[in-house]
């Protein structure tokens, strides 16, 4: 997709450099084992400190780009018409590299990650980038992109590892903001003939200067994978040697479909696109782990750059993770009787599940939560909705109070509408972290499908951009056994819960038929690591429903007091 990621044509310039200070180096006497993956973060490359390049002068034709003047409203949705980049999309390159009279087998592996990375206080858009020569690594990088709200594409700098024989041998990192760099355009927002050319960014630290211009518009190319029209091709070129470029062909809504050269290239690189896929869910999780496990290198042989930039953070399609569900007021003719066999709500019932779990900081502690069914109901967005009051204790003592909203469908799905959570230290009140649907883009999700089957595809259970709230559900197994102190319970079902911004984090949750929800366990990087059994499971009196009943109306006149944005927009419940 860009220079540096199909040979660099600052990377060649450097080679050249080298080579003709150094001569010809002497044949070695043995060739060393190839491992078959790189060698681990622990072995550090040194950090590349190539002479400085000059800086550009004042000729438009050479000018750096200057990003304070550029608007980000939204840096992560990159649709240029010629550079697009969705989170899942992975593209291939085949083709050969000539040296001398000899032709490699050359590959790049280029996808969107659901990864992003803070630079220059934007947000952008991480690339994983594998490059293979002759079936063998010989570079793993990570690369950053955003879009301006003119529809510029910015490259905002990279984390290269460069090997030989397995072994890492360089890292050329630069990022805007550290040893001068500073970020410039890929792709022009409306490239044109005749436009001056453009730099796509400057890290003089390690001689990365490259440039594009456009050279045609309304091509026509033929690669592999197939013909594209309306083409787009640039040629990208270094700063120091501008008659050595690389000719890049860029078909509308796709991006890259091929890369020739002009000049006395040295890579006389030609590759073209063979594959183009939509990753699923697994495959985006591994290419996640992948560039997040290249991080982690990074911090370890770029100390003075990438170390000490922000890291990278999770930050996924959601519509790659879950399915969204839509909620149809019209289908809830008798939304507050939940008799769903998994999770039946009878106004007077209450669970109380209790257990161990850790804090913040990892500190034991004995966690309880009592899950009470009111006798109140509200309307939210539409649809009436049964109020839950909930309790959790940390050893004791109150951490959270919330009411909660659920309503059951015509075909027998439970579905949550919101909630309004308030959370206390030492008895007081801290905050409330609310999202009700219809509210700040918030919408309703699925807590409980009627028939649940492993293999039905994972489902949000609501949505609340506002607070962060993006929880959603896997079915996992049927059939179960689960012994709590209560009873022991047959034919349970498990579910596993995470949320977008844990990347291997699941709360797994046991329900029983006519019964609900009888043990709560985790599995993978689970913060609270919360283990839970049902310790009682009853009716309330008369006497102690009121209680409650007045408990949930003394929380919900607070929620109108410190939520009047969001809980304030709705009307009282009943």
């Amino acid at each position: 997709m860009r220079s540096s990621h199909i040979v660099s044509i600052s990377f060649i310039f450097l080679v050249l450099v080298v080579f003709s200070a150094c001569g010809t180096p002497a044949p070695a006497t043995s060739q060393p084992p190839e491992p078959d993956v790189p060698v681990s973060a622990a072995t550090q490359a040194p950090e590349v400190e190539s002479p400085p390049a000059p800086e550009p002068t004042q000729d438009p034709e050479l000018a750096l780009p200057d990003i304070e003047t550029a608007t980000f409203d939204h840096p992560t949705q990159i649709d240029n018409k010629y550079f697009p980049m969705k989170p899942g999309t992975e593209y291939v390159y085949d083709g050969i590299t000539q040296e001398g009279n000899t032709q490699i087998p050359h590959s790049i592996v280029f996808t969107v990650t659901d990864l992003t990375k803070e630079v220059l206080g934007i947000q952008t858009v991480v690339a994983y980038i594998l490059d293979y020569s002759d079936g063998e690594l010989v570079e793993a990088e990570i690369a950053f992109y955003a879009q301006d709200s003119d529809g510029n594409v910015w490259f905002m700098g990279e984390y290269p590892e460069v090997y030989e024989y397995g072994e890492i041998v360089e890292a050329p990192s630069w990022i805007p903001g550290f040893k001068g760099a500073r970020a410039g355009i890929v792709m022009k927002a409306d490239p044109q003939l005749g436009m001056p050319s453009y730099a796509q960014g400057w890290g003089p630290a390690v001689n990365w200067t490259d440039r594009g211009r456009v050279v045609a518009l309304g091509e026509q190319v033929c690669v592999p994978l197939g013909c594209y029209e309306d083409v787009l091709m640039t040629e990208e070129f270094s700063h120091q040697v501008p008659n050595v470029a690389q000719v890049k062909s860029y078909a509308p809504e796709v991006g890259n479909v091929k890369v020739t050269f002009t000049g006395a290239d040295a890579s006389r690189e030609i590759l073209e696109l063979t594959k183009l896929t939509e990753l699923d869910a697994k495959q985006m999780a591994e290419v996640r782990a992948a560039a997040l496990e290249l991080e982690e290198s990074a911090m370890e042989n770029s100390k003075e750059v990438y170390a000490v930039s922000p890291p990278l953070e999770y930050s996924p399609d959601p519509a790659m993770v879950a399915e969204f569900r839509e909620m149809d007021p019209a289908n809830f003719s008798n939304s507050t009787t939940i008799d769903n066999q998994w999770m039946p709500m009878q106004p007077g019932t209450r669970w109380v599940l209790e257990g161990n779990a850790v804090d913040d900081e990892g500190n034991p502690l004995i966690r309880r939560i009592d899950f009470t069914i009111t006798d109140l109901t509200k309307e939210i967005g539409g649809v009436q909705t049964v109020v839950a009051w909930i309790v959790d204790y940390n050893d004791g003592e109150v951490v959270e109070k919330e009411v909660a909203f659920y309503a059951q469908d015509n075909d027998g799905t439970v579905w949550y509408f919101g909630e309004h959570p308030e959370e206390y230290e030492n008895g007081e009140f801290v905050k409330a972290s609310p999202w009700l649907h219809g509210i700040a883009d918030a919408r309703a999700g699925v807590k409980m499908v009627k028939d649940p089957q492993p293999g039905v595809p994972k489902y949000f259970q609501g949505w609340g951009p506002a607070v962060e709230w993006n929880d959603y559900s896997t079915i996992e197994q049927l059939g179960q056994e689960s012994c709590v102190p209560v009873d022991c319970y047959t034919d349970v079902l498990v579910i596993a819960e995470s949320s977008l911004g844990e990347v291997d984090a699941f709360q797994l949750k046991s329900y029983a038929p006519g019964v609900g929800e009888v043990q709560v366990g985790w599995r993978g990087e689970d913060a609270t690591q919360e283990d839970l059994a049902l310790i009682e499971y009853v009716q309330l009196s008369p006497e102690e429903l009121a209680e409650i009943h007045d408990m949930a109306l003394e929380l919900e006149q607070h929620a109108y007091e410190v939520s009047s944005d969001v809980y304030g927009q709705t009307t009282p419940m009943e």
